[in-house]
């Protein structure tokens, strides 16, 4: 990729989206994602397939590829101090719009760089049931170009495949996008959450525990709607593959192995 913070550090911070349409046209995006199955890869082989292919890396995924990352999704939520050795790779922040003001100040306090600035809105304008993952309206991704997204729930939803999408990727693939093991819940009750959320991600790449993770009912809709989101990139033509050996995703999807990358 010759995009970089370089080519946008004089571009006015909301003018930047609208300048990243299109600048990956027909490339295809890898989408590295913090789920258990990432740090199973063999790391060298792993960054030597992505060797100069366009990465974009999700929170703590960027500590396995921060080598070849091309632009880092980032939000507040789980937020750890990261180690930019390529300062010139464009760090993609999403905020809740309702907070955005008081996120972007704790963004300052860590003497972070805010690159991209993506309002995401859930409530109080968007509910839960009104959400991507909810609504299966995954026509919500092309508000990007008009500078927000709509809540996913995750950074996947609301982040990264759209950025991809903008930027006029034609294939995606995603790396350590695992989704989560809705059998793990102790209850089917909607309201309950799973206890040990954290062993759900690629433990070893965080400095600290995570947060609380989705609700049963957020994760079943995050696993079901992977159905309409199939139809969805095939009526896009959108090739969408996936290098996971446990994403519950709808069994349509194409599945690769670390040799096919």
């Amino acid at each position: 990729m010759t995009l970089n913070y370089n080519t946008i550090k004089d571009i006015d911070l909301y003018d930047r989206i609208e300048f990243l349409k299109d600048k990956a046209q027909n490339e295809t995006a890898y989408i590295v994602t913090c789920g258990p199955s990432l740090t199973n890869h063999d790391r060298d082989i792993l960054l030597d397939k992505l060797k100069g292919k366009f990465v974009i890396a999700c929170k703590q995924a960027y500590e396995y590829v921060k080598d070849v990352t091309d632009i880092h999704c980032l939000s507040v939520y789980n937020y750890q101090e990261y180690e930019y050795d390529n300062l010139d790779m464009i760090r993609h922040w999403q905020f809740t719009a309702m907070n955005i003001d008081d996120e972007i100040s704790r963004v300052r306090t860590w003497n972070q760089r805010v690159d991209i600035l993506l309002p995401v809105y859930s409530t109080p304008w968007v509910q839960k049931h009104q959400s991507t993952s909810y609504t299966r309206n995954f026509d919500n991704w092309k508000l990007y170009a008009e500078s927000k997204s709509v809540w996913g729930p995750g950074i996947m939803l609301e982040s990264a495949i759209p950025l991809a999408l903008h930027m006029g990727c034609k294939r995606i693939v995603t790396i350590g996008w695992d989704i989560g093991d809705i059998s793990r819940f102790k209850s089917t009750d909607p309201m309950t959450f799973d206890d040990n959320w954290h062993d759900q991600h690629a433990t070893k790449l965080y400095k600290s525990k995570t947060g609380a993770g989705p609700e049963y009912e957020e994760l079943q809709h995050a696993i079901e709607c992977t159905s309409a989101m199939y139809d969805w990139f095939e009526k896009e033509n959108i090739q969408f593959d996936i290098l996971s050996n446990t994403n519950p995703a709808d069994e349509r999807f194409n599945r690769i192995t670390l040799e096919e990358l």
